[in-house]
């Protein structure tokens, strides 16, 4: 459940062109195998989520993160700024925003938010990295991010890798390892293979499949759509 509730991590650390606008809307379900096999019961928790990103322009960023699940629902606003040129090989970029969280019939709890992330673009060739899969380029990245709980007075931190590789012109596969720990809970580490489609010219469906390696046994699937303005 914990891995439902996090919040994802800034989608890498480059800035968007002013004016450009991205939307992501996503929906989960996850749920504990040996439920089903051992009493029957197929009961999936849920989580929807829709994530937008709005370049300012001068390498700033404008992004938010709202997520409802059965039992929490969440929302932070951040603000990023790329620290790099656009052509430089690697990309660093740092970010800070503010939110708020609430579990069940609780009360609403603030939050800060400090993240960083770092990120490097694939060509054709990879520049001499060596892949396992034959590809058109694509992009390795690395995000984390800090939320502290104002009322709680504790800290969540949440860290993803995340490795793409464009197949053919119209097809991505994806490979992102997240892990994450929230007060009273313990370490979750998720891994999430997915292939991604562009359906239209602006606009990606993407399909995939999670399971926990290590602070839950759930698995489960999940289906976000992707557009650009």
């Amino acid at each position: 459940m914990a891995a439902l509730e996090g919040a994802p991590a800034s989608a890498g650390p480059w800035a968007r062109e002013a004016g450009d606008l991205f939307i992501s809307f996503q929906i989960s379900a996850e749920q504990d195998p040996s439920q089903v096999i051992e009493q029957g019961l197929w009961e999936p928790e849920a989580y929807a989520s829709l994530y937008t990103e709005y370049g300012l322009g001068r390498s700033l960023t404008l992004g938010a993160d709202i997520g409802r699940g059965e039992v929490s629902q969440s929302g932070v606003a951040f603000l990023r700024y790329t620290l790099t040129p656009p052509d430089a090989t690697w990309q660093w970029a740092v970010d800070g925003g503010l939110g708020v969280r609430q579990t069940g019939e609780g009360q609403s709890n603030g939050l800060v938010r400090l993240g960083a992330s770092v990120g490097r673009g694939l060509g054709e060739h990879d520049g001499g990295w060596p892949m396992l899969l034959r590809h058109q380029g694509g992009w390795i990245a690395l995000d984390a991010a800090l939320l502290y709980d104002l009322e709680v007075e504790d800290v969540i931190w949440q860290t993803e890798g995340t490795l793409g590789l464009s197949l053919t012109d119209r097809t991505t596969a994806i490979f992102s390892l997240k892990a994450e720990e929230w007060p009273g809970a313990d370490l979750v580490v998720t891994a999430t293979p997915s292939l991604a489609f562009d359906i239209l010219p602006d606009t990606t469906l993407r399909i995939g499949a999670r399971g926990a390696l290590t602070g839950s046994s759930d698995v489960g699937v999940l289906l976000s759509l992707w557009h650009t303005f």
